[in-house]
């Protein structure tokens, strides 16, 4: 039997274990050279291993389990099993090694009569007849094919589950894009522009302390419920919903077009930079930050909670040239249009 000092140098993982070995071998102590007998008969069934491992890749290449990750952990597991496999001395390879170089080298083994015997020649073949490989080590070979069997599952799990995640973000991708597409172009209806802008909107509002319905109207009023958006040269959709311009402050993009002004109570057309946002959202947002960082604003954001009373401080603030400009948010707030868009069950807040 092999001594217990040197049995961390079968791992294969195991530095330590193989300088212990380096170290009785330079010694010549007589269970390190048997120790590295067996290992070196270790090295042959790993060989033999490895070629009928190279045998199988031919079939299962391109195949769920031919991967440099499974592999690697094949040649780890194959190193570590032709180690067991030989830890029973049943090939013999080893200690015809030892009886070998214990003579040329003048070590002695303390071999008894009976350990002599079984390590000639004769021996070594009489045990391989006796213990076909399927003996060597059968509850390791059984533990191998299980955890193998395991391993397989777990590999196709996980491709299947990469599968699903791969589809389902694809299908994600293909929505946003789609919904992207179409909220580029606008919107079709009141009830389509307040279904999807209602949620951002409440939120933005709450930053305001308006009634969202408010802050609906009067993007209503400035893009025809979201029909005629501002957009730049290229026809790239601004959504800007409140008609807010790029003045020196905003260092965003920009979209240029025609505008009516009113000057002296005179509807005026004249070219206008406004600003350019990301999303509906962005631009949402952008308006209660813009009420907000402007002094000008104050009283009518004084009167938040009374939608007549803070549409008529943003007119009187010069939020738009429009002279009925505030009587128009009302009435579109008041209007059946309105009412109808919030009375679809989707829309109801």
């Amino acid at each position: 039997m092999i001594n217990s000092k040197y049995d961390q140098s079968r791992l294969v993982t195991d530095v330590q274990g193989l300088e212990s070995l380096r170290k009785g071998a330079r010694d010549d102590d007589p269970e390190a050279l048997k120790e590295v007998a067996r290992q070196f008969e270790a090295m042959m069934v790993q060989m033999i291993m490895k070629n009928a491992r190279q045998s199988n890749e031919i079939l299962s290449e391109g195949g769920f389990f031919d991967s440099d990750q499974l592999k690697m952990y094949q040649q780890m597991r194959d190193e570590q099993l032709s180690v067991s496999i030989t830890k029973g001395g049943t090939f013999g390879l080893a200690d015809v090694l030892v009886r070998q170089l214990s003579k040329d080298y003048g070590i002695s083994t303390d071999d008894t009569p009976e350990v002599a015997q079984h390590n000639n020649i004769q021996g070594m073949l009489d045990r391989g007849r006796s213990f076909p490989a399927s003996r060597y080590d059968p509850e390791l070979m059984a533990q191998w094919r299980q955890e193998y069997a395991e391993e397989r599952e777990r590999a196709a799990i996980l491709k299947a589950e990469q599968a699903e995640i791969k589809a389902q973000a694809a299908a994600a991708q293909a929505e946003a894009k789609a919904l992207s597409e179409k909220l580029e172009k606008g919107f079709e209806s009141p009830e389509e522009f307040v279904r999807n802008l209602y949620p951002a909107a409440e939120r933005a509002a709450r930053q305001l302390g308006v009634d969202p319905k408010v802050m609906l109207s009067q993007a209503a009023l400035e893009t025809g419920w979201g029909r005629y958006m501002i957009r730049d040269e290229s026809g790239k959709n601004s959504f800007n919903l409140f008609g807010i311009k790029a003045d020196r402050r905003w260092d965003g993009d920009e979209a240029t077009v025609s505008t009516l002004e009113y000057r002296g109570g005179v509807p005026v057309k004249e070219k206008a930079a406004f600003r350019a946002y990301g999303s509906y959202e962005d631009s949402l947002n952008d308006y209660a930050s813009f009420l907000q960082s402007n002094p000008r604003y104050s009283d009518a954001l004084k009167n938040a909670d009374d939608p007549a009373a803070f549409t008529k401080g943003l007119q009187d603030a010069g939020y738009a040239t429009d002279p009925a400009y505030a009587k128009k948010i009302q009435r579109i707030m008041s209007s059946p249009v309105m009412a109808k868009a919030f009375s679809t069950p989707s829309n109801q807040g």
